[in-house]
């Protein structure tokens, strides 16, 4: 009853006893990642270097107001002006030979000085020599960046000038008021040549044509606005072909409703005056805000990730070698005439794994989350990675992850002929993993057939179970688990049939 269990936990035991002939091997598993990581987490800062930039400018505009406040817009945008030239032959020749301490040539237009009003954009050329396509789209991106504060910098002194117009409009007014009060005192003398000269003058007045250009914006009440100037000239002609005619007793109402129509014209104008003219370029403003329970560091974020990839590749490896290293020690002859079964030996190998494994990844995840002061230095004994998740879960994805690895490693172990030929497999596999696993380079960025490719390898479902667990406190989702575990079935089943064969075939 009892000699199967024997016989497969004696296979058990004999993993266990390899591994502690091995006290090496244990502490290399342990703190080599370990300090990968935490060398990763001091000299990794994750900013962008600023780019190093020549700024070419027009040969006649080298200090032109305006091109210094190109100057000081480039460099807050991530550019270090590192010199001013006006040559741009020159500047692109120093572009190519000094790869390494020069970035970007930039050339500002001929006209720099003119370019608001004008029918077509002026260009801002940015020079690069970038063979890293990374790079490349990071140029880019800061170079469209640049522009879109360039153009922001240009609408907000040209809407400065419309505020000052704004200001001349309340002057105009107050001098209307002033006429159309003479006007009034005139009706009151009927026909009077000076209140018809008061018409004259408001008529010609070019105070109007500047309302209407200091309320051409598109805002609601600057159009009612500016539908008032238009309404007070023709009101001025209708009460200058009244006066002509002797009409004047009737336009007292016109008067009147011109005053209360000068009366909103200046209410805009006194509001346009009061906003800021970085308001009214840019209405709009981003607040982003994260929502995330947790909002890791890139060492924290970065720990699960590398606790999935070193848990697969640690399985992978020891799977793959040890049903190769029975053959090759001649142990599989042994086990075709001892009362012991494939299933027994695979079983039994699985469970003295998972228990090393399991080791292994207790003390890394106790490193990983530690955060212990080591008396005044100012260090501490740890990363520091938040776990906020369920730590029965976060066992239970372990187990589910161990046994996916696993069973990948005795299939790679159940197809190879020598040791060299499972070693290659194992490297292979964690190059795929390194590479399309979702790591480093997001899974979204890859097409489709990739994205399959990168399911059928348990550390992909690992890193996203890891990182769910430990950062976001939830718990995997159900296709995770599901994926986990056919993998892990599957690759069972087929390093038994297959390992079961070799058997029979020896």
């Amino acid at each position: 009853m009892l000699k199967p269990f024997i016989r497969l936990f004696s296979f058990f035991a004999k993993e266990l006893a390899e591994v502690r002939r091995q006290p090496r091997l244990l502490l290399s598993l342990v703190l080599g990642p370990f300090l990968i990581l935490l060398i990763f987490g001091l000299g990794f800062s994750g900013e962008q270097p600023r780019l190093r930039t020549i700024l070419v400018v027009p040969p006649d505009k080298a200090d032109d107001p305006r091109v210094q406040q190109f100057r000081e817009v480039i460099s807050q945008a991530n550019f270090d002006v590192v010199d001013v030239m006006t040559d741009e032959q020159a500047a692109v020749e120093r572009l190519r030979r000094n790869r390494g301490t020069l970035d970007v040539v930039e050339v500002l237009p001929a006209d720099v000085d003119q370019v608001v009003g004008r029918q077509q954009p002026s260009q801002i050329k940015v020079l690069y020599n970038e063979i890293d396509p990374t790079q490349a789209q990071w140029i880019q991106y800061l170079s469209y960046v640049q522009v879109k504060e360039l153009n922001t910098e240009l609408l907000i002194s040209a809407v400065s000038g419309s505020r000052e117009q704004a200001g001349n409009v309340q002057q105009y007014i107050a001098s209307t008021r002033e006429e159309l009060q003479q006007i009034q005192t005139g009706l009151s003398a009927a026909q009077s040549p000076q209140a018809r000269a008061a018409i004259q003058r408001l008529r010609n007045n070019s105070g109007l044509i500047l309302a209407g250009l200091a309320l051409s914006s598109q805002n609601s009440a600057n159009q009612t606005a500016q539908s008032d100037v238009q309404s007070i000239q023709q009101s001025l002609d209708a009460l200058d072909q009244a006066m002509e005619r002797g009409q004047v007793d009737e336009q007292r109402r016109r008067i009147e409703e011109i005053n209360d129509r000068l009366s909103r014209v200046e209410d805009v104008a006194s509001q346009i005056q009061a906003v800021p003219p970085e308001v009214l370029v840019s209405p709009l403003q981003g607040v982003p805000q994260n929502v995330a329970q947790q909002q890791p560091n890139f060492i924290a974020y970065y720990a699960p990730g590398v606790l999935a990839l070193l848990l697969q590749h640690m399985a992978v490896t020891l799977a793959a070698l040890s049903l190769v290293r029975e053959n090759l020690l001649g142990s599989t002859e042994l086990f075709r005439v001892a009362p012991v079964s494939s299933l027994q030996i695979i079983i039994g190998k699985y469970i003295g794994f998972i228990l090393f494994i399991g080791v292994i990844v207790t003390l890394l995840v106790l490193l990983m989350i530690a955060n212990i002061p080591i008396g005044s230095t100012g260090f501490a004994l740890g990363l520091a990675v938040p776990f906020v998740g369920d730590a029965l879960s976060f066992v239970g994805t372990v187990l589910l992850v161990t046994v996916a690895s696993l069973g990948l490693g005795f299939l790679i172990s159940a197809v190879s002929k020598s040791e060299s030929q499972a070693v290659q497999l194992s490297m292979i596999s964690l190059l795929a993993s390194v590479f399309f696993s979702g790591f480093f380079l997001p899974l979204r960025n890859f097409a489709p057939f990739v994205r399959w490719l990168a399911f059928l390898l348990p550390v992909t479902h690992g890193v996203q179970a890891f990182q769910s667990i430990m950062l976001r406190g939830f718990l995997p989702t159900y296709e995770t688990l599901g994926w986990l575990g056919g993998i892990a079935l599957v690759c069972f089943l087929l390093a038994w049939i297959i390992w079961r064969s070799n058997l029979k075939r020896r």
